[in-house]
Formats: C-alpha cells, structure tokens, sequence
C-alpha cells in the first residue's frame, strides 16, 4: 500500500497536465481530510492513539465506523469477531486513559453517550461500575488492563490485523502498476537470456552441437509416456532450439480472440498434473475387427520394451493427426444440431487430463450399467475418502431445493418450496443463524464470491432479492410489478458474474390453466446490471428452457444446460451464441466445468454423466450410467416422502458436486449421497454415505486442505451434512 502515495501524485500531475485544477483542487482537500491515511497502517494506529489521548470519543467512533464500513464489511463472516473483539478493547483502553489520567468528567461521559450500545452487552455490564469504583487499578476484574503489556499487546495486534487487511483488498486496475512493472520486466530478462542462449546454440560449431548418440536408459515405469518417445526420437540439440524458438514464439505472439480457444494451450498443462496417482502412458486399441467385443488394451511397463516401434510409429500419427486438425479447430463453432442421435464422435485423440492418453473411438466410449444401491450404506473403495462424521439439519419443513456453501465452506444457504431460506453454519454442529421468508418457492440461490455477505435469492414468482447475511436485511428486490420482462414468467436459475456486475436469470413462461389464453413468450437469458437493477441484454432460447448454467472465470462463457437436451455456450455480455450440441435425450439438469475449465459436465433426466470438451464442443469425452434415481424423478407424496396424491418434482438445485481436484465427484441417490471418481474409462464409485431417509434432490460439496464437508438435501426437509477426509 506504501505506492498509493506515489499513485496520487501521479494522479496530479495528470489532473495538472490536463488543465483539470477544479479536480485538483478537490483532490488535495480530499486527502487532507483522507480517514484511510493512504492506507498507512502507522498512521491509523496513530490516529487511534490521539482520539484516545485527547478524549475524542466522537472521533474516535467516526474513524472506526469509517473502517467498518468501507473495510471490514468486505472481510468473511469468520473474521468479524475479531473486528468486534478489537472494537471492544479499543473502547476499554479509551475507559482505561481516563482512569489513569484522572479525568473521571470524560469517563462519566463515555458511559452516558455509549449506555444504549453497551449496556445490552454481557462483557460490559461490570464495566458500568468504574464511575463508582475507587481504586481500580487493584480490582481482579479491571487489574489486567491497566498493564502495560495489555496496552501494547492492543497496539501490536490493531497493526498486525489492519496490516493484513489491507494486504488482501483487491486493488484497482490503476493501482497495480508496479505488480505489472515487476511483471514485465521480469518477463523481459527471461526473453533476453533465451534470446542469448538461442544465439549461442545457433552459432556452435556443428561438433558442438552434435551429442554421441548413446542408448537411453528405460525410465521407471510411472514415467513411461510420449515424452519418452520424443527423447528418443530427437536429439537433445534440436529439442532444445525448437523448445527455444517457441517459447520466444510464444512471447511475442498475440493473443486469441475466441473466448473458447484462447485457453487451449493453457488447458493441458495444469490438467495433467491434477491427478495425484501414475498413469500408464498410451491406451492402444484393438483391431478394427474386434473392436466391438473387447475394451481398450492398457499397456503395462514390460510390455514397453517390445513396443518401441509400435510406440513411435503411433505417437508419430497422433502428431500428424493433431497438425492436420490444427485448422479446423480456429473456424467459429456455431451449429444447430436437431437429433442427438446424429451427433458421432471423431476417431481422433481427445485432449484430456493426461496429454499422453488417447481416446478411444466413439464406439468404445463406455456406458457403464448403473451400480446397484444393495451394497453398505458406508462402503469404501481404495480409501480415497473416510467418512467421519455425519450430522443432520432438521429446520426445513417442505422439499430443499438448494443447499449450497458460501466461496469458503463456512455458511449454508438452504432453500425450500415454501420459500424459507435458511443460512446455517455446518460444523461443529448445525446452527442456523439467520433466514427469510420469500412469497414462492425458491429456484435459484447464489452467494456474491467477494466478501460472502451477500446472498441472491430467486424465487419461483419471477422475484429476485439480494438478502444482507450480516446486517441480516433485504437490499433491494425486483419483480414482474417493477421488470416487465419477469411477467408471466417463472425463474428457472440465477447466476453472478465474477466481478459481481450483472446478474443472468434464466427465466420460462409460467404454466397457466388450460383454456387461460396468454401471449406466447420464448425461454430467454435476461442479464441485469447489479446497481442499477436495469436489464442489460436478452437471449431469447429456442426450443427449450435453460435448466442450469455456469460462467466460466471471467465472464465471458456462459454454459447452459437446456430441456430439449442440448448444451449451449452463450457470450453473456451480447447475448451471441457461441456454440450448441445436443447432450442428453431428455432434459439436461445440472452443467459444471471442471476446475482447469477445459472439460464441460453434464448430467441429464436419462441419468447419464457425461463430460464434454471445451475446446472442441461438441466432442464427449466421457459416458456413464449412473445409479437409479441418481438424477429423478423426484415423487413428493405417494410413493416419495409423504402421503397422498404424489406430485412430480423439477430440480433446482445441482444434481451433483465437483471435487477441487476435478478428479471426484458427489451425486443423488435414493439414500445417501454418492462419490465417484472420474477416470478415463468411466466412473468408479469410492464411497456410498448413506444416512438419509428420503431421496436426495441436491449436494454441495466444500474443502479445505484434507478435510471436506458435503452436505445433501431430501425430500423429505432434512440436509445431511458429512465429514470427509482424504488420506
């Protein structure tokens, strides 16, 4: 924070030179009376100290209703008792100097002005008697803060916190040009020593350059992969110019234009570390006769030593492959597709986690048979995840429709049909702390990724509220009497932009009695700006209603999942289309992308899981049956969790919950929740938990480091909540 300084002195000079000296003018006086000090920690505290010394409570409030409100209100709910607890001891110290100052006039006038925000307070009610009490300095219950070492534990603790604070707000485009100067220059002294270093190997001797060629020795087998081929196959001089040429290539070439493309080379490179177990290096398949009767040949490592012609010859032609494909995959991908049954898959090599996998034909992508739900309710394959504890959230009295965690796992805002959303902490144990009542039953809920304070709530009435979880208050809600574009209308979905901006809500035309004529209006994507609650844009959807959708990093891809079954990619800043296929026959519920955001899933109403490449839409990587009933239908009544005429349940909420490893994930089920792992051939189940009474209609799943918690919601109104721990 020491550069703002410099920042606004540039700011003048700019103001200077532009002949703006009104602005100039308002600037200086502004920073004369800047509360923030330039975010200067030293001057803060100092200024702490001086309304304390010199007994001014009214300045002293200010300044930390200031901080409260322009820093600490952007800070985690996990922090706020510390903000408190801060608040607390800087008011006992103002108490403390003026006890030891001999000014009981200020001390009768700290407790007269601060009797109506105090006296409510359990940790203040003893303090009431210091007007009255002689010789506090020896009292046990008031000896501790007359220490010198309280008072300066205080001070250092104000400095530290406030310290850290400002090191994690987010700053400004403008303010992070010495981030990018270090950047840059950085990056220009790499690009001058390659510069070097390609002169020197071009300019060698060739008796220099030229290595004897020596037999390599095998690698261990968990290293056995394509790059060993490529080690062989070139000598280490030309591998060496040709990794120069393009990594400087790189440096000086520009960027992508296409939102989609402008990742594919940063797509396999984190992808394929992801996954923390050694994978064999190629899957070779079987002759084109025998391909319909036998699964893909996986070679071990005693079989590489016979295969090296095999190998280069096969590596070779995935070069080629890929070289020739290269063109294809820059042409704008905007196609509509009418029948899922005639979209087949290329013979070609997928791009996923492992760079040296390669995917075998469509004929062979796997369809695994479901797996049957008779097995223990706590089973545990390869120990990937132990199940530690499981507890139950009982405050809901009709059908969850969502239950989902805020960025840092330690709030769950859990909706129902009846429109009560309830925000709970999961662990310990469950503990609601705040809700509110909606008119209609819930269909969408979203947290604000900065700061968690603030929760989205959609509701089945065409209603969207943005609910305070701290100051527990409903900032602002629009509708169908204030948003034409929500009349007659239902909300499907609601997601943020990263940036918090806008808002995009999938909405769909309210189902009306037969024979109640209405004007027929299309599903439609409508973005609304967040401050000004104006409509920004509209995509109207043709021939189906967006079910679920996810925005990718930065905003610019929008997936949706749709209920013709097809899958599209929408530019929500212009509401273009960037790219459709069908995925599912039936409806597509939930759609996430995987954490390198290079693979796209989906699971649909024919309870399929299925992933799909970002790179190249269109194209599925991966096809699994899931269990029974892992994505409905959902009976409320009936045969399902109550009595009576049994009514058919749309979900709302996710079908299922990704890992931060992209390598697992949580699913529905009729008893308990679900983990699988993904792997290339399919779906493995890791650990069936059991412990719910009625259907799940809805998981999340949120981690830290080993430990992660997952929380599955019923028909029946109860959230399982589920400690797990990987080994």
């Amino acid at each position: 924070m020491s550069h703002l300084q410099y920042l606004d002195e540039l700011v003048k000079e700019y103001l200077l030179f532009r002949g703006f000296s009104h602005t100039l003018r308002s600037l200086d006086n502004e920073l004369k009376i800047d509360k923030d000090k330039g975010f200067r920690v030293d001057r803060l505290v100092d200024q702490v100290l001086s309304s304390i010394q010199t007994y001014d409570l009214l300045g002293l409030r200010e300044l930390w209703a200031h901080l409260d409100r322009r820093i600490f209100a952007r800070l985690p709910h996990t922090l706020l008792p510390c903000v408190r607890k801060l608040e607390t001891s800087i008011l006992r110290l103002y108490v403390i100097n003026t006890i030891q100052t001999n000014k009981p006039d200020k001390l009768v006038e700290f407790f007269e002005r601060m009797a109506p925000d105090l006296q409510s307070q359990a940790e203040w009610r003893e303090w009431f008697i210091l007007p009255y009490l002689k010789g506090a300095e020896e009292n046990p219950s008031f000896a501790m803060y007359f220490t010198r070492q309280w008072q300066d534990t205080l001070l250092v603790s104000l400095h530290n916190f406030l310290a850290v604070v400002f090191q994690s707000i987010e700053l400004p485009t403008l303010a992070k040009y010495s981030e990018e100067s270090a950047r840059v220059s950085r990056l220009q002294e790499e690009t001058e020593q390659l510069r070097v270093r390609l002169a020197a190997l071009t300019t060698a001797p060739p008796s220099l350059t030229t290595l004897p060629q020596a037999p390599d020795p095998p690698p261990p087998p968990h290293l056995m992969d394509d790059f060993y081929n490529i080690a062989q196959e070139t000598p280490a001089s030309d591998s060496q110019l040709k990794s120069l040429r393009t990594i400087l290539f790189g440096l000086g070439g520009g960027l992508p234009t296409s939102p989609i493309l402008g990742r594919r080379s940063g797509a396999g490179g984190p992808a394929s570390t992801a996954s923390p177990q050694p994978s064999p290096s190629t899957t070779t398949a079987p002759p084109p006769s025998s391909q319909c009767h036998h699964p893909a040949v996986r070679r071990t490592s005693s079989q590489a030593p016979t295969e090296e012609r095999s190998r280069r010859t096969r590596s070779s032609s995935v070069a080629s492959v890929s070289s020739s494909r290269s063109q294809q995959e820059h042409v704008q991908v905007k196609r509509l597709v009418g029948q899922a049954g005639s979209y087949a898959l290329s013979n070609s090599a997928r791009q996923s986690r492992s760079p040296t996998k390669t995917r075998p034909p469509d004929d062979q992508v796997p369809s695994t048979a479901a797996a049957t739900l008779s097995k223990s309710t706590s089973t545990i394959s390869d120990k990937a995840f132990l199940l530690l504890d499981q507890e139950e959230y009982n405050e809901h009295r009709a059908v969850v429709t969502h239950a989902v965690f805020n960025p840092s796992g330690t709030l769950v805002a859990s909706a129902d049909t009846d429109g009560v959303v309830k925000l709970w902490a999961p662990t310990p144990q469950p503990k609601t702390y705040c809700g509110v009542v909606v008119k209609s039953a819930v269909t969408g809920v979203e947290w604000l990724p900065r700061g968690e304070r603030f929760l989205l709530v959609a509701t089945k009435a065409a209603t969207l509220r943005l609910f305070d979880t701290r100051d527990k208050k409903t900032v602002w809600e629009i509708g169908p009497d204030t948003c034409p574009v929500l009349k007659d209308q239902r909300i499907m979905g609601v997601r943020v932009t990263p940036g918090e901006g806008s808002a995009v809500v999938s909405s769909s035309p309210r189902v009306r009695p037969q024979g109640t004529p209405a004007p027929f209006t299309p599903p439609a994507l409508h973005t609304f700006d967040m401050n000004t609650l104006k409509l920004q844009n509209t995509y109207k959807v043709e021939g189906g209603t967006v079910n679920g959708c996810v925005i990718n990093h930065n905003g610019g891809l929008l997936v949706c999942g749709c209920s013709d079954g097809a899958v599209r990619i929408v530019d929500p800043r212009c509401s273009d289309l960037i790219a459709t296929w069908p995925a599912h026959q039936g409806e597509v519920f939930t759609v996430r992308l995987s954490p390198q955001e290079d693979l796209i899933y989906t699971i649909g109403s024919d309870n399929k899981f299925a992933s799909w490449s970002l790179a190249q839409t269109g194209t599925r990587v991966l096809q699994h049956t899931l269990h029974e009933r892992a994505a409905g239908p959902f009976l409320v009544g009936g045969g399902g969790a109550g009595g009576g005429r049994g009514v058919l349940l749309r979900p709302y909420g996710p079908l299922f919950a990704l890992h931060q490893d992209g390598e697992h994930l949580l699913t529905c089920s009729p008893s308990g929740p679900i983990v699988y792992k993904v792997g290339d051939s399919g779906l493995e189940q890791v650990v069936s938990m059991g412990g719910s009474r009625a259907p799940v209609v809805t998981v999340d799943w949120s981690h830290n480091l080993q430990c992660g918690t997952a929380v599955a919601a019923a028909l029946d109104g109860s959230v399982n909540v589920a400690t797990l721990m990987q080994p």
